[in-house]
């Protein structure tokens, strides 16, 4: 048993997360300039914000299969190595369609980086650490968009779009070469030898489907996902000319506050479905006050900041009710898989959606937020649905509260 977290290594994979998550972010921060330099429409750059999670959503579940049958080490490698030199070729000037495909391709290297990276890092921690340390590796998608949003402009101010996508490249493979050298080689060993085949991958999406503490998780987190990437990258847009550069960055910051949160949180109410239905229920009245702000030309910076804060909290109490609903490690690693696939089915319909909801508000009589803010309402009310009917299955079936302290006697 491990005595010490080996905290340089686990920084690395850390950075290695934060990096795989700019795939989406990288576009999300500069989704005007990318717009206008392809001479395309909010939708299309809107699909291309979220296409990197269309192979997760067919490869979600069965991606720790290959990261048993491969080594997470291994996995890791060759998904920075594949991310890094289509960041590079995204860097060139390349025609609309060859991007998106592109785009497409690095869902691969995003999934391998996010299923095997905290693999790594359990390994690479000490037992009565690894909650803290795998606190922190939540926090990796947020803190993309904030560097993303930090950054992205700034660069693209001096070089374009392009300069964006290099810059992004060169990342990956400075992060794939401190890989390399300071994760042990005897770290993340193939965990099964079992041969690999479309059946058994449809097996395992069978089995996690079909059983309900598998999937709740994922379908509470997926009206989340609906929601997340494009309150980050289409609110900014209504804020005064000082205010974009700052809500990109403070917005997905203030999520990860939200997602501690959540953990302090379920200490007192030790029911995450009921965290969860809590931040759905504040986000749609947060964003409705946003659409209210919005048509009277209101300062809407701390409507939004707040609003970010309740949909972290959504995030921490959704990977919450993993532990929550079993204990046992087999249905835990199912719930992982399908709240990793089902929350990139968020992540890649959900840019569009809103995209198209942007530009319907400018033809109707909602004022220019109205249809998004509609649609962020229909989402928080089916994700309350979900959590109630998360909460009734958790009565029915006595599951384990989601701290072990808050049990009664």
């Amino acid at each position: 048993m491990r005595e010490g977290t080996r905290w340089i290594p686990v920084i690395v994979l850390l950075a290695c997360g934060i990096a795989a998550a700019m795939m989406f972010a990288k576009v999300a921060a500069i989704f005007v300039p990318v717009r206008e330099h392809f001479a395309s429409d909010d939708v299309l750059i809107g699909l291309a914000i979220s296409l990197p999670g269309l192979l997760a959503c067919v490869l979600g579940v069965t991606a720790g299969v290959l990261v048993g049958e491969l080594g997470a080490r291994r996995v890791l490698l060759a998904c920075m190595a594949t991310g890094a030199a289509l960041s590079l070729v995204q860097g060139l000037a390349l025609p609309l369609w060859l991007f998106l495909l592109t785009r497409t391709l690095e869902g691969v290297a995003h999934l391998g980086v996010v299923v095997a990276a905290p693999v790594l890092i359990i390994g690479l921690s000490a037992p009565r650490q690894r909650g803290l340390v795998m606190a922190i590796w939540g926090s990796f998608f947020g803190t993309a968009f904030a560097l993303a949003g930090w950054l992205g402009p700034l660069i693209e101010a001096r070089g374009g779009p392009g300069l964006v996508f290099t810059a992004h490249g060169v990342l990956m493979a400075a992060l794939l070469a401190l890989t390399l050298v300071l994760l042990p080689r005897t770290t993340g060993a193939p965990t099964r030898r079992e041969r690999l085949s479309w059946r058994r991958f449809g097996a395992e999406h069978l089995a996690s489907y079909r059983d309900p503490r598998a999937l709740l998780p994922g379908a509470i987190f997926v009206w989340h996902t609906l929601m997340y990437t494009s309150l980050v990258t289409f609110i900014p847009l209504f804020g005064g000319p000082a205010d974009v550069g700052m809500l990109l960055i403070w917005m997905p910051l203030l999520s990860i506050v939200g997602t501690l949160a959540a953990g302090l949180a379920i200490r007192v109410l030790p029911r995450p479905a009921l965290v969860a239905a809590t931040g759905f229920l504040l986000v749609a009245a947060l964003t409705l006050a946003l659409w209210w702000a919005i048509s009277g030309m209101r300062d809407i910076v701390a409507l939004a900041l707040v609003l970010m804060v309740f949909s972290g909290l959504i995030q921490g109490a959704a990977f919450s009710l993993i532990p929550a609903l079993s204990t046992d490690p087999a249905v835990n690693a199912r719930a992982n898989g399908t709240i990793t696939q089902l929350g990139n089915l968020g992540n890649l319909l959900g840019s569009p959606l809103f995209a198209a909801a942007l530009a319907a508000s400018t033809v109707g009589t909602l004022g220019e937020f109205g249809a998004m803010a509609l649609l962020v309402v229909a989402l928080c009310v089916a994700g309350i649905a979900c959590c109630a009917l998360t909460q009734r299955w958790m009565r029915r079936h006595d599951a384990p509260l989601a701290h072990p302290r808050a049990r009664t006697p």
